[in-house]
């Protein structure tokens, strides 16, 4: 025997047991409660970055939309294929603000300042450009955002439901915002994230996430309702009980005072982004009242057109593109559709799920806009993640369940196309 051959022997051995340790790895991975998160994550961003290439390669585009007369610089190469169309809309906004902060214009005050700080942050650590840095925060946050809500869903409905709520949410039509340089995914992240750690009884977690979640969008405030309902059921009725855990959770009301005195800093008012709704013409009203002007304004006139000529070149053409994006069409279906997903989700879920998907679906109805009364619903939806765990608990049956992500995904792709092009989606 040569001296080589023990030394082969153990090379051997050690190749063997890092052989064994990656499989059980693996097998770990494919067995944990992250292989549904995580699959549906990487299918999500496949349709995206699938989507949102053949968009650019061959979809006609509307002219750019400006934030206050603010122009990103194109990308060139690959990114101008598919990362640059992931900016469009509230990405220019968010990039000014992370630029030039809240000074240049008092629109800006309209968008909470968790996200664009983050983008700021990113760019002074890494020398890379905002958007590419909200790209990164937004897609690494949707995985997250999927791993504790599937963990969030399990206690309580078991794994069945929560993969097909996961699945639901991931391939729901207006789901591409997830991976856009928008705020969905972040303030997705520190919601779920907050109610499963109140839900598991780790207040002081869920009162910093909380808090975050409530400078990242004003309707984190909101996190209150199932917090406040959490503490209650798994501390009784009995106030001294409350005391600790409720001057934790205070801190949620609280953060947004840190964003109002920093724009009194600025402006000299720390209500302007309360006026700088006027900018996208909101004015208030009654959910109801809403509801008949969007039914009034509502326009089907490019149903007409297609049923007049029902070919590829009249899906595809511009005109017929920008009728169905300004007829108040899925804002309506949409709307339409999630009004009895309430009533269902609060007969079915527990009080402090329900409860709080139905206020803050309800709120953006009491200040629609001129131009579109439900403007954005289908997109601020999907942060709502009580709707899709009575979704899933609806779809039980398998084929209805398949039909329905099917549905999905050509609507997701129909309207990322629209959004990479600049025709209004959400």
């Amino acid at each position: 025997m040569t001296l080589t051959q023990p030394r082969q022997a153990q090379t051997a051995r050690r190749a063997r047991t890092a052989t064994r340790a990656r499989r059980r790895g693996w097998a770990v991975l494919l067995e944990s409660d992250l292989r549904v998160p995580l699959a549906a994550s990487v299918v999500h961003l496949v349709l995206v970055l699938t989507f949102v290439g053949i968009a650019s390669t061959w979809a006609d585009s509307l002219p750019v939309v400006p934030a206050v007369g603010y122009y990103l610089q194109p990308m060139t190469g690959l990114a101008h294929t598919f990362l640059e169309p992931l900016r469009n809309w509230d990405g220019f906004w968010y990039t000014l603000i992370a630029e030039r902060g809240y000074g240049v214009h008092p629109a800006t005050a309209a968008f909470w300042p968790l996200y664009p700080l983050l983008l700021r942050w990113g760019y002074v650590f890494t020398g890379w450009t905002a958007p590419v840095i909200g790209l990164i925060i937004s897609n690494v946050a949707f995985v997250g955002a999927l791993i504790v809500l599937y963990r969030l869903i399990r206690i309580d409905y078991g794994d069945r439901v929560a993969g097909r709520a996961i699945w639901l949410l991931a391939l729901f039509p207006t789901a591409f915002y997830f991976s856009a340089v928008y705020t969905e995914s972040l303030f997705l992240l520190l919601t779920v994230s907050s109610v499963y750690c109140g839900r598991t009884e780790r207040w002081g977690r869920a009162a910093l996430l909380g808090a975050l979640a409530a400078v990242t969008r004003n309707t984190g405030v909101l996190l209150l309702v199932p917090l406040l309902l959490l503490l209650v059921k798994q501390h009784g009725w009995n106030p001294r009980r409350w005391w600790p855990i409720g001057a934790q959770l205070a801190l949620i009301g609280m953060a947004p005072l840190v964003f109002l005195w920093h724009l009194n800093q600025v402006w000299g008012d720390p209500l302007v982004t309360l006026h700088a709704q006027s900018e996208w013409a909101r004015y208030q009203a009654m959910p109801w009242e809403t509801m008949r002007v969007a039914l009034e304004k509502l326009d089907l006139s490019w149903l007409s057109q297609l049923n007049a000529h029902p070919t590829w070149q009249t899906l595809t053409s511009s005109y017929f593109r920008w009728r169905f994006a300004e007829s108040q069409a899925y804002d309506v279906f949409i709307t339409l559709l999630f009004l009895p997903l309430c009533v269902y989700t609060l007969l079915k879920l527990r009080p402090a799920y329900s409860l709080y998907a139905t206020i803050a679906f309800l709120l953006p109805m009491l200040s629609p806009s001129e131009v579109h009364p439900l403007m954005s619903i289908p997109r601020f939806v999907i942060v709502l993640f009580p709707f899709f765990i009575a979704l899933a608990l609806l779809l039980r049956n398998r084929v209805l369940y398949g039909a329905v992500l099917v549905l999905s995904v050509v609507q997701f792709a129909a309207l990322l196309i629209q959004f990479s092009t600049w025709f209004w989606v959400a």
